[in-house]
């Protein structure tokens, strides 16, 4: 038995310490939740775990750092939203401005409002901003070529003079000289139009080395035509032999019971009659049934009356002395006697002297004829003369009365009727002679003749804007490592930036350009607010990858540093069971060298 070296109590204990390390482990593992507490422990797991904690970190901070941009895209779209909406009300007060029912106290007033909102737009761009910076109004772009350029052409054009020509009849009085080709008037009138027109592109380019930018191309072109003109009319009066004018006079109806007598482009000039008709103490309308074709010699009308069969046909028939003889055939087809009182005036030429037979001027006053048959008279006026005749020699009856009103001042009248009776189934023919016509006036050939002469002077100013720039921009760090960003654009939507500092409705200020101009802010803020939009989206899914992937990349993280609890707790329950087994053998093992006290006692 020794005593100098207790080898069971050594190797006990060796196993005891060994059991204490391994429970004090598995307590350190359980009380920090890692299986990975030093080095250690596991210094490959821990290098892993180092460098996916420092990824984890960076992938947090680039989704907030994506966070951050799309609160700032959507800050500079809110922006943008508003200045749309203030170029749709300028265009829509440009194009009421356009139209010609507004005076120019109302156009003022629009065009006030439209630079109201130019300087809004003004100041919404410099407003715009997003954790002090600008967004909205930037003039820092790196240009990288510029191959703009401005033309302007002028061109006169004196197109060949068009001219129009109208000649009609006209009729003066006698004696009236011929009047050669002379100006009537001549006027001068300057008229400017504007005709605008604009095109305007913005297209990304990419440089060698992979930089971002763009190009804008944009031309305007401004039209200004300036057109004078000068309306001369001439007028040139010829003698002619018209003849219309120089034929016998003609009739024309107007109404029902009135005609008017007159040659060609003058109307009533020989007078006119108006005819009335009683039938048996009726009065009765009188109603054309029929008539002959017009300008027919002789010309017939056939009339009839409602509730009886009698019927009138008036020839009209045109006599080599220039004059007209007017009868009525009247037909009573009746079973009985029809009596008649047709009863016609007759209205001289304007403004007549009447005189008998022998050029004895008639009294003034009511003159009353008895009997009319054998009188003729002669009525000359103004613009044209005439003559009536009564006589049963002309192969009609003439007039049963006869009464002239020749007032001392003022158109005189003939009037004259027929009171008789037509047997049942007979006929009776009535008439008169009215004229010879002629007209106090000779027949000229009138040329109106209008000659248009234009002097056109165009000018046309052509600015083109040929940019190739980078605009300033905005890196947005969107991953964990080097490299990877977003890059937002920053752009100037400010009046000068989108070209409608000076527009409006008053001069300077061209309205049709105003509008074109309008409309190019509109599709350039557009494009801007595009570009944006899609980068939003883009924005949103780099997010959730972003997110995603630092979820992952937690969880790989916690299969390799996080401690399995449930196994921890197994390894803790043996190292426990073991130490305590072995502080008990430890005991034991300590009791050997005791027996050689036991030895020496006795």
């Amino acid at each position: 038995m020794k005593i100098s070296h207790n080898l069971p109590s050594f190797r006990i204990n060796n196993a005891l310490q060994k059991n204490s390390k391994a429970s004090s482990k598995s307590l350190e593992k359980l009380s920090s939740g890692l299986r990975i507490n030093k080095a250690s422990d596991d210094a490959a797991g821990l290098a892993i775990s180092e460098k996916m904690r420092a990824q984890i970190r960076g992938l947090n901070q680039a989704s907030r750092n994506v966070q951050d941009g799309v609160s700032l895209i959507q800050t500079a779209e809110g922006g943008l939203q508003e200045i749309t909406d203030i170029l749709h009300r300028q265009r829509e007060l440009i194009i009421q401005g356009l139209n010609d029912t507004l005076t120019d106290e109302d156009r003022r007033k629009i065009d006030m409002e439209i630079h109201q909102l130019t300087d809004e737009i003004e100041s919404l761009s410099n407003k715009t901003e997003f954790n002090t910076m600008n967004l909205l109004a930037r003039d820092d772009y790196g240009i990288l070529a510029d191959r703009s350029s401005s033309n302007s052409a002028f061109s006169v054009s004196d197109p060949p003079s068009v001219t129009s020509i109208n000649k009609s009849i006209v009729y003066k009085p006698r004696g009236t000289p011929e009047e050669a080709r002379h100006v009537v008037s001549s006027t001068d009138t300057s008229e400017t139009t504007h005709t605008y027109s604009n095109t305007n592109n913005i297209t990304p380019i990419v440089l060698p080395d992979g930089t971002e930018g763009y190009n804008e191309y944009n031309v305007d072109t401004l039209t200004t035509t300036k057109t004078d003109t000068n309306m001369t009319i001439y007028e040139s009066l010829t003698a002619i032999n018209d003849p219309q004018f120089s034929t016998p006079a003609y009739w024309h109806s107007v109404g029902m019971n009135t005609t008017s007598f007159g040659p060609k482009n003058f109307g009533d000039a020989y007078g006119s009659m108006i005819e009335n008709i009683e039938v048996n103490g009726s009065s009765r309308p009188m109603e054309y049934t029929s008539r002959s074709s017009s300008g027919s010699d002789p010309a017939w009308d056939h009339m009839w009356f409602p509730g009886t069969n009698l019927s009138i046909i008036r020839y009209r028939t045109v006599l080599a002395d220039n004059s007209m003889e007017i009868k009525y055939v009247i037909r009573n087809g009746d079973s009985f006697a029809a009596d008649i009182n047709l009863s016609n005036m007759i209205n001289p030429p304007t403004n007549s002297v009447i005189t008998d037979s022998g050029g004895n001027p008639l009294a003034n006053g009511h003159i009353i004829i008895n009997p009319p048959s054998g009188s003729s008279f002669n009525m000359t006026g103004t613009e044209a003369n005439a003559g009536i005749q009564f006589d049963d020699s002309l192969g009609f009856l003439s007039p049963t009365e006869l009464s002239i009103k020749n007032p001392a001042a003022g158109q005189p009248q003939i009037n004259f009727d027929w009171q008789l009776t037509v047997p049942s189934g007979s006929s009776v023919t009535l008439g008169f002679k009215y004229g010879p016509f002629s007209l106090n006036f000779d027949a000229f050939e009138l040329t109106h003749e209008v000659v248009e002469t234009k002097h056109i002077e165009t000018t046309v100013d052509t600015n083109i804007t040929d940019i190739d720039y980078i605009p300033p921009k905005l890196n947005i760090q969107a991953g964990a490592n080097k490299g990877e960003t977003i890059v937002i654009p920053l752009f100037n939507v400010g009046t000068q930036g989108l070209g409608i500092k000076n527009i409006g409705l008053l001069p300077p200020s061209i309205p049709e350009q105003a509008l074109a101009k309008v409309d190019g802010a509109i599709e350039k803020v557009l494009h801007y607010r595009s570009v944006y939009g899609a980068l939003q989206n883009r924005m949103e899914h780099t997010l959730k990858n972003v997110d995603n992937s630092a979820e992952n990349l937690m969880t790989a993280e916690s299969r390799i540093r996080d401690a399995d609890m449930a196994k921890e707790i197994l390894n803790l329950t043996k190292s426990n069971m073991l130490t305590q087994a072995a502080q008990a053998i430890l005991t034991q093992a300590n009791q050997n060298p005791q027996s050689v006290l036991q030895l020496l006692k006795q």
